[in-house]
């Protein structure tokens, strides 16, 4: 694949729980693509969240030029031919406005007593994907081969790793067509993360830039600023629970080392879950973009200044108590930081 042109300008993508009903996920995605982001991102955890597929449908029922994708999906719950079918039917129904998160898998695996898959599983689940995708035959279990036999032509539909670590990460610069660094927003963080993805390019022979780069960042904004760190917690409890606690010092480390003895799997996409009160004010600033509504602009600038990324996910709260409704965090964001960019 041919280098990807350096974004200057990235582009904006939300994530999206089916904690609401799937009317209601939907709506708000046409409300975030009226207002100007790129994407939305509905996270596939079947005991938390609606089932991923159809709220894809729903979503693109309801747009127009929107593209949608998995936040993220996994191989060991979701068998290759069900994923390629329900991705080929996806961009049949809309060309070109569908993409695929792949991960190891967190809450989806955990509440349902499994591990997560290995990256070498998650790689040759790629392949296999990409072939079926492509009309190929691959090889099942016991030596059985299929393809989509309906399929009428190719489908061609991007392919994002999410990466929280090395070895991940290294795996999307070799693997995959999109990165999703779920691994901060503080700028050494992201260059951490981005050499990291050069290292595993430059190992499968993949120049510079190949691999599309997104950010998943953990979201909140409002008028109080406390509230809005408060708010935003749990959804950094969440991506510290993928971080090493040996790659921070002092009380951060200790606080990482206490949230993965703490972290309760039931509450991953609880508004204010318990857990989230073991996380410093220091680690929200490097991992989220919260604050007023000046914060989050200045904060969203400097994230846009690193020229290699290409796209921003924002991971706003849960719906729930103590939370603000998605909507609102949709207008508030288009009506107050959007426009001043």
């Amino acid at each position: 694949m041919a280098a990807l042109q350096e974004a200057a300008q990235p582009t904006f993508g939300l994530a999206l729980w089916g904690a609401d009903p799937v009317q209601t996920l939907a709506a708000n995605a046409a409300l975030a693509e009226q207002v100007g982001f790129e994407s939305a991102w509905i996270i596939d955890s079947q005991l938390l969240c609606r089932e991923v597929y159809i709220s894809l449908a729903a979503c693109l029922m309801r747009t127009t030029n929107l593209r949608v994708a998995t936040g993220v999906t996994q191989p060991a719950t979701r068998h290759l031919s069900v994923v390629a079918s329900a991705a080929a039917t996806l961009q049949e129904m809309a060309p070109g406005r569908v993409m695929l998160g792949l991960g190891t898998g967190f809450s989806s695996l955990k509440t349902v007593g499994k591990p997560a898959a290995r990256i070498d599983e998650l790689e040759r689940f790629t392949g296999e994907l990409r072939r079926l995708l492509n009309g190929e035959k691959v090889t099942f279990d016991q030596g059985v081969e299929g393809s989509l036999s309906w399929l009428p032509q190719p489908a061609d539909v991007p392919i994002h790793y999410a990466a929280s670590r090395p070895r991940m990460t290294r795996s999307a610069g070799a693997h995959a067509d999109g990165v999703i660094l779920l691994q901060g927003t503080a700028p050494d963080l992201v260059e951490r993360g981005l050499a990291w993805l050069d290292e595993g390019a430059e190992t499968a022979g993949r120049p510079p830039g190949s691999v599309e780069v997104s950010c998943w960042v953990p979201f909140s904004q409002d008028a109080d600023r406390r509230r809005a760190l408060d708010r935003v917690r749990s959804r950094v409890a969440g991506a510290l629970m993928q971080a090493n606690p040996d790659w921070f010092e002092g009380a951060e480390r200790e606080a990482i080392v206490a949230l993965k003895k703490q972290y309760a799997v039931g509450d991953h996409a609880t508004a204010s879950a318990a857990h989230s009160a073991i996380v410093p004010d220091s680690l929200v600033r490097k991992f989220a973009i919260a604050g007023d509504a000046q914060e989050v602009r200045e904060q969203v600038r400097e994230l846009r200044t690193n020229s290699r990324i290409n796209r921003i996910i924002l991971n706003p709260q849960i719906p729930g108590r103590g939370a603000l409704p998605i909507d609102q965090v949709i207008r508030d964001f288009g009506n107050a930081v959007l426009p001043h960019l």
